[in-house]
């Protein structure tokens, strides 16, 4: 084989991969092929910001997410530099997440850390779920 017929074969092996990366580019481009992305979102609120011991406080909140995964929406409370503990969990489903609406009466005197958490797992039997997403944390002084 000479190299002329090695350069025709590569020339042609080229154009053919360039036809065919064109022809997928003109398909997404014209029958709207787009990839698909997973939309989450999470909110939670808690107040008042400064509370009596034995008074109670209203924590609030929902999370959705349209994956395939069984979720569920949790709110955790931290008093100190310990470590979150699950105060209460919505129902959860497939293609969700739930939300609470809590009046919960403190503890402890010092400072208290709410947050809201949507908890991802295999079913509503998992054991092990895994935090998909985590809003914002909300501090609590309790007097």
């Amino acid at each position: 084989m000479t190299s002329r017929d090695r350069r025709g074969q590569r020339v042609a092996v080229v154009a053919a991969g360039v036809v065919a990366a064109l022809a997928v580019a003109l398909g997404v481009l014209c029958l709207g092929i787009a990839p698909a992305y997973a939309k989450s979102d999470i909110y939670f609120a808690a107040g008042p910001h400064n509370a009596r011991l034995g008074r109670p406080v209203h924590l609030s909140g929902s999370a959705v997410d349209d994956n395939a995964t069984f979720n569920k929406f949790c709110i955790q409370r931290r008093y100190g530099h310990g470590g979150w503990n699950t105060v209460r969990c919505a129902h959860g489903s497939y293609n969700g997440g739930g939300g609470l609406n809590v009046w919960l009466r403190p503890e402890r005197r010092g400072l208290v850390l709410f947050r809201g958490v949507l908890l991802e797992g295999r079913s509503a039997a998992d054991k092990h779920p895994r935090i998909h997403l985590v809003s914002r944390v909300f501090a609590l002084a309790v007097l």
